[in-house]
């Protein structure tokens, strides 16, 4: 199971902040987001986990991929379930993006199937957003999931359950 400790968006709210074009109440929920330690939530994965990384300038696409490829294995990532930053679905649907963001889908995109409907979606969008100071990405067995999601949510995080892993090439379903 794909499990992941933060919400994603920082380098969408971040870039339309730069043009003061994002709400207040986005950019403060992304400072939160931005100064909260990954020391605890890693803490909790780490005797479980596969294989973690967090999630930073190659956005959660790429750092997916990073983990995929070393382990040549495959994911299916369900869209609805990834946590996005307040305002960062709006602001990307507004046309905001930071300038990784190009180089982030084109380097990924080869690797990845995303329904058709999905695939300019939003929230797709923000799949190859750069992160600064981003979440924690970890596999972990499926019978660990809940017990470790439960303890990370105690723990104030807010981690989701955002996909699973599958046999095969490295790719990635997004479905």
């Amino acid at each position: 199971m794909l499990i992941l400790t933060k919400a994603i968006g920082t380098g969408t709210v971040l870039a339309a902040e730069m043009q003061r074009a994002a709400p207040g109440a986005a950019v403060v929920a992304t400072f939160a987001s931005q100064t909260r330690p990954l020391g605890p939530a890693a803490t909790i994965l780490a005797p479980h986990a596969h294989a973690m990384t967090d999630v930073t300038g190659f956005g959660l696409a790429g750092h997916l991929l990073e983990i995929l490829t070393a382990s040549n294995g495959a994911a299916s990532v369900t869209l609805d379930a990834i946590p996005l930053l307040p305002g960062a679905a709006t602001l990307a649907a507004a046309g905001h993006a930071p300038t990784l963001y190009p180089a982030n889908r084109a380097a990924t995109e080869p690797m990845m199937r995303i329904a058709p409907a999905r695939a300019d979606t939003p929230a797709a969008r923000l799949l190859f957003d750069p992160q600064t100071a981003g979440g924690l990405l970890a596999t972990v067995p499926a019978d660990q999931a809940a017990p470790l999601l439960a303890a990370l949510k105690a723990a104030g995080e807010t981690a989701a359950q955002i996909g699973t892993l599958t046999q095969g090439a490295p790719i990635l379903t997004v479905t």
